[in-house]
């Protein structure tokens, strides 16, 4: 959200020229999803999750230099494709260990509680961007400001960034090293319980 904003806003470019111009972010995300089976197998789950999300901290680093010097088209493509190869190995790994996680009769329960948390995590943090890009414009009217206003931005977003590559950090190594409880190991539990 703020990178289009940028495009918009700083640059001057416009909606459509935008658009064409977040390309490269969607094709460094294609270029790397067929590789995320090998890449988990031969990193594990937790190291190409946090791996990834190492190379988009890296690649959102460059939005500081762009917000705050002139803008480089050469730098936005490449940092744009740097950024979508890093997302795309975050997403589906981390998933992957949640699924794996679950116990097969929870699935459906886990599935719909997967699906609450990325619908409500995504607008979440992308409204306290929003709000903050807005607090920061509203006080700012010269072309300096509003450049300042989007390099502060650019740095809220690496922050979280950096959380994201922590929280991929707690991932379990591999989806071996998941062990998936069993209804059998449930009743042995409970059997053990009631006999005590």
């Amino acid at each position: 959200m703020l990178i289009p904003l940028y495009l918009i806003r700083a640059v001057g470019e416009s909606p459509s020229a935008t658009g064409w111009l977040m390309a490269p972010l969607g094709l460094g995300m294609m270029c790397t999803y067929p590789w995320l089976g090998k890449l988990a197998q031969r990193f594990g789950i937790r190291g190409t999750s946090a791996g990834g999300a190492s190379v988009a901290f890296l690649g959102t680093l460059p939005f500081l230099y762009l917000s705050s010097q002139k803008f480089n088209l050469a730098i936005l493509a490449a940092t744009l494709f740097i950024r979508g190869v890093g997302m795309s190995a975050v997403g589906v790994p981390s998933i992957s260990a949640a699924y794996a996680s679950v116990r097969e009769e929870e699935l459906p329960m886990a599935t719909t509680s997967l699906n609450i948390v990325q619908r409500l995590g995504g607008p979440t943090l992308t409204t306290l961007c929003a709000t903050f890009l807005g607090w920061r414009l509203a006080a700012i009217h010269s072309s300096a400001g509003v450049a300042s206003a989007f390099t502060t931005s650019f740095a809220l977003l690496c922050v979280l960034h950096a959380l994201l590559i922590l929280a991929a950090a707690k991932l379990p190594l591999s989806l071996e090293r998941i062990r998936r409880p069993l209804a059998a190991d449930r009743f042995v539990a409970n059997r053990d319980s009631i006999a005590e």
